[in-house]
């Protein structure tokens, strides 16, 4: 595979498109006008921007083997079909082969302008759009979760926890089981079974499943937009809500949002549901399903975040601030 990082991959994708090597989906590139920049680099893709200066597409070069994805390329493909345009990026085509002229399997996604906020840049006018624009995305109502086009079947949290725990003890035992690790995941898994009956009985939405803050771009007038839909599936809308913040935080991953901004924040999602639908479940019901994704997205990141520091301080930190968030929060619910 080429190193979808280097300028050599910009080059190659220049090249193919100039070329009509590789098809390229609507809307369509002036190719006398192309120029390709690296938009951006995260852990399962390199982002380059192609652009006639009008239109745009953007295409994400794998920088692993499909099969070391965490998610199936099909699935974002698949769930691009349910994503408002206005709404965000969307994927529009693939190649999982690394048998073409790029040299490395890739997507194509349309491209939405904005740039990304840093926590601390991020506050309450920003939240509130953030939470209609949840509330819009969370319109359509499945009754059943999993990949879209996929079987579906009922959600429960503490067998999410576990299957995912339990994933993390054989793969990656030198994260899973330290000491720290497994004293967190007991006090944890209590919390989400006392949770789980906020669970029973909900429908599901098609959530975007990695709505951290370097996953939102915000344009100039603030309106933010969704990219990199590598986890979307039909799931609880409250695991959305979790992700872009709340009590437990660490890297630039993270808002930091004190209770009281929580609720905000939720009041926000839930008036603009009610302006979409009349079927809007209570706020304690959804603040408590929000609760336990907290703890538990948290807590397998800091796993993630543990594997990954060698690689780089920014993550050794990540963990050890995420951990003594839960720990915070976990005391105070004594």
């Amino acid at each position: 595979m080429v190193d979808p990082t280097a300028q050599e991959a910009g080059e190659r994708l220049r090249a193919a498109l100039r070329a009509r090597d590789i098809p390229a989906p609507a809307p369509r590139l002036s190719l006398p006008d192309l120029e390709i920049s690296l938009l951006g680099v995260g852990e399962s893709y390199a982002a380059w921007l192609a652009s006639d200066g009008a239109t745009s597409l953007v295409f994400r070069l794998a920088r692993r083997a499909p099969s070391d994805m965490a998610c199936p390329m099909i699935d974002e493909l698949r769930a691009g079909a349910l994503i408002p345009d206005h709404l965000g990026s969307r994927p529009l085509a693939m190649n999982e082969s690394s048998a073409n002229p790029l040299g490395t399997p890739y997507l194509v996604s349309s491209f939405v302008p904005g740039s990304v906020r840093a926590p601390g840049e991020w506050d309450l006018p920003l939240l509130r759009a953030h939470a209609r624009r949840l509330a819009e995305l969370h319109q359509r109502r499945f009754a059943l979760a999993g990949p879209v086009g996929a079987e579906g079947s009922r959600l429960d949290i503490v067998d999410e926890f576990d299957g995912a725990y339990s994933w993390w003890r054989t793969a990656r035992p030198e994260a899973a089981e330290s000491p720290e690790a497994v004293a967190l995941a007991g006090r944890i898994r209590p919390r989400l079974v006392a949770a789980a009956p906020a669970f029973d009985g909900i429908d599901y939405a098609l959530t975007h499943g990695d709505l951290v803050a370097t996953n939102v771009v915000v344009d100039d007038a603030g309106t933010p937009r969704y990219i990199d839909w590598e986890w979307a599936r039909i799931g609880d809308v409250a695991n959305d809500l979790a992700l872009i913040g709340g009590r437990v935080t660490g890297g630039p991953w993270y808002v930091p949002m004190d209770d009281a901004t929580v609720d905000e924040f939720l009041h926000a999602y839930r008036s603009a549901r009610l302006e979409l639908s009349d079927d809007v479940e209570p706020l304690d019901q959804l603040r408590t399903r929000r609760d336990a994704w907290e703890l538990m997205e948290r807590f397998l990141s800091s796993l993630h975040f543990e594997r990954r520091a060698p690689d780089a301080p920014m993550y050794a930190q990540a963990a050890r601030e995420i951990r003594d968030g839960l720990r915070t929060v976990l005391d105070d619910a004594r």
